[in-house]
């Protein structure tokens, strides 16, 4: 890790509610750190076209945000063999299962973890799934959205930071995307015994460490912004 984020002791505790603690000390959640930090130019045109169909942009966000939530959930329940819910979206389960009967015809599968939420000093976060995959750990994330980007590599960056702390070391990162109109996915494998994929997750993890220390910092500027400008 980058010695530089030892300066972030000096920084005084954030508050971010309840959601994620470390020691007894509130942390910021990894997806809220990666949002803050890097803008989108994508993000404003979507939000600005909702204004001409006569849509809430605040609205639209929560209706994704719960529609990501019955998602995960419903995959949670199917591993652990309960009953889906309903309001879990069709879809997203019928992609799910593909996956995992192909996953599960050609390899030994176990599942090491679900939903389970995880802290160091700086940030915190839930992963979706761990796997254990013919005898080696894979850390799985379940995205909705229409697009894969860069940003989720960070998000598992972050992640597989916080478990090789506990003493998981993944040899693979996955991203399922699963289709919201047809029982349908995209699979992207990062492979970490392969040195260039390896590099790139690396990368990863020290541009989100990056990420970490401006959003620290920023904060810290700005709650002392007004005494130090005004100072004498």
């Amino acid at each position: 890790m980058s010695l530089e984020l030892e300066d972030i002791k000096e920084i005084a505790e954030i508050n971010c509610g309840d959601r994620y603690t470390y020691n007894g000390k509130s942390v910021p959640r990894v997806t809220e750190i990666i949002s803050k930090m890097i803008h989108e130019d994508a993000i404003t045109q979507w939000a600005n076209s909702l204004g001409f169909k006569h849509k809430s942009y605040t609205r639209t966000l929560n209706e994704a945000a719960t529609y990501g939530t019955h998602a995960h959930h419903g995959i949670e329940c199917y591993l652990k063999s309960l009953p889906i819910p309903d309001e879990t979206p069709g879809s997203i389960i019928g992609g799910f299962c593909k996956w995992w009967d192909i996953v599960t015809k050609y390899n030994t599968v176990k599942v090491l973890g679900q939903e389970k939420k995880m802290a160091c000093e700086w940030f915190g976060g839930t992963y979706d799934a761990l796997l254990e995959i013919k005898g080696e750990p894979y850390l799985i994330d379940f995205k909705t959205s229409n697009h894969v980007t860069y940003k989720y590599y960070l998000q598992l960056a972050a992640y597989r930071y916080m478990l090789m702390k506990n003493g998981i070391n993944p040899v693979g990162l996955i991203i399922l995307q699963l289709s919201k109109k047809m029982p349908a996915y995209n699979e992207y494998v990062l492979n970490l015994k392969d040195p260039v994929q390896l590099n790139y997750i690396n990368i990863c993890e020290r541009t989100f460490f990056a990420l970490v220390y401006g959003y620290y910092h920023i904060h810290w500027l700005e709650e002392h912004f007004n005494e130090v400008i005004n100072k004498g």
